[in-house]
């Protein structure tokens, strides 16, 4: 049975200085930075040692090549050389990410195939540049179909910024019957995302569908027309058990929250 542990980070909101940008002023000013609280969360995962670490987008907020480079020096620097598997977010300008975290004079979608311990990832790219909601595009599903076409030993995990649904429902994927076809013919058994900054998991299509927080600040439903904005900021362990997948959400503090510890 494949066994694979995976920490799943998500909306992390990097920016080497905040002075000027959205989350510095009113209401989203914060005592300390969502890079505080990425770096927290990054280092208590790794500090757990998994298989394979995945940014499921919102990488960086807004930014320039130049956050992307420092992105990237924050990841290399603390993820001990675990594999890092980077997403595309709404808040995140493609061609400042191709040239400024993968160093490439390039621009459009970010979507691409991962393997490890025989399961296949396939990220995909399912943002348009300050645009709410997701879609993914002809070119994207043409690509899907034909990776989909030969099953993968330990199955295959889906991985995007936008949920395919949510309890935030105006936040929504434009889904396609061709999409859904596609995934009904397929092995894919999970897909992890985030987008919502609210920690859920449900099923859809099919997939068991793992939204993860956000390191900037939580959101909370209250109703169709309101929400909250709170201080809750987290990450996900995944443990991949056959075409299972167990979820365990942990909250990120830029300090250690431990009270004392037993030994057993």
């Amino acid at each position: 049975m494949t066994e694979l542990r995976i920490a799943h980070l998500s909306d992390l909101h990097v920016l080497r200085d905040y002075r000027g940008s959205a989350l510095e002023g009113p209401p989203l000013r914060q005592i300390l930075p969502p890079s505080a609280f990425f770096l927290a969360g990054l280092r208590q995962a790794v500090a757990e040692r998994p298989d394979l670490i995945v940014l499921t987008g919102d990488l960086v907020h807004e930014g320039t090549e130049e956050d992307y480079a420092y992105l990237r020096e924050l990841v290399e620097e603390n993820a001990g050389g675990i594999p890092v598997l980077p997403v595309l977010g709404n808040h995140d300008f493609k061609a400042c990410f191709y040239r400024g975290y993968l160093g490439q004079e390039k621009s459009g979608a970010y979507f691409y195939k991962y393997e490890q311990s025989g399961v296949r990832f396939l990220v995909l790219d399912t943002a348009r540049e300050r645009c709410a909601c997701g879609s993914i595009s002809d070119q994207q599903l043409d690509w899907l179909e034909e990776e989909l076409k030969t099953p993968a030993p330990g199955g295959t995990i889906l991985l995007g910024h936008h949920p395919l649904e949510s309890r935030q429902a105006w936040f929504h994927t434009d889904c396609t019957e061709r999409f859904c076809r596609i995934l009904a013919e397929s092995d894919a058994f999970a897909y992890l995302c985030g987008h919502a900054h609210y920690a859920e998991v449900r099923t859809v299509l099919g997939l068991r569908q793992v939204t993860a927080e956000s390191f900037a600040f939580g959101v909370e439903t209250v109703s169709p027309t309101e929400v909250i904005y709170t201080e809750t900021r987290g990450y996900n362990t995944c443990w991949v058990e056959g075409r299972d997948l167990v979820v365990h959400p942990h909250q990120a503090f830029p300090f250690r929250p431990e009270i004392c510890r037993f030994a057993f």
